[in-house]
């Protein structure tokens, strides 16, 4: 009897560590996916950071100028953006004076749900930051020369920080 337990003991540790490794493995985007995206609208440089779970993604890439493609329709008011994003269009909000931030706030005052959906990507995307890149990216959201980008298939947001040349990805279970 002792043996029999003993056996199912490393059987069912077994089992849990290869559930474990499983889900460990398990990520929400792959590096490659994520660029090829955001790559239609942006020319990308390298990648400065990623990270990528169940519940979370988080991307930082040098980009290579600051022209947003035509791949990607740009809306010069927060209203023509909200219009395309409710036809299901991929919208990047370049306003004039607005940080993607307030770009952010004006689509929840305007329209709740659409707000939340742009907003709790950017918000669950912060969950596969460091530190440093939370520092970074919060400054690219409040900055007014930034430009919010989102797609509405999969909830992906994109904050294009064009002062420092950079494209800040955020994405997470909405």
């Amino acid at each position: 009897m002792p043996v029999a337990q003993s056996y199912r003991r490393v059987a069912h540790a077994a089992l849990v560590a290869l559930a474990l490794t499983g889900l460990a493995g398990c990520a929400m985007d792959k590096e490659d996916a994520v660029r090829a995206r955001v790559g239609t609208w942006i020319t990308l440089g390298d990648t400065r950071y990623f990270k990528s779970s169940m519940d979370c993604t988080a991307g930082v890439f040098d980009v290579e100028g600051t022209r947003i493609t035509s791949l990607i329709t740009k809306a010069r008011s927060v209203a023509s953006g909200m219009a395309l994003l409710k036809d299901g269009e991929a919208v990047a909000f370049d306003v004039k004076g607005l940080s993607p931030n307030a770009v952010s706030e004006q689509i929840m005052s305007k329209d709740l749900p659409q707000g939340i959906g742009v907003l709790s990507s950017g918000i669950a995307g912060k969950n596969c930051m460091t530190k440093t890149v939370k520092t970074a990216y919060l400054r690219a959201l409040l900055d007014p020369d930034a430009v919010l980008m989102f797609d509405p298939d999969g909830n992906v947001m994109a904050v294009l920080d064009r002062r420092n040349e950079r494209l800040y990805f955020a994405r997470g279970t909405v």
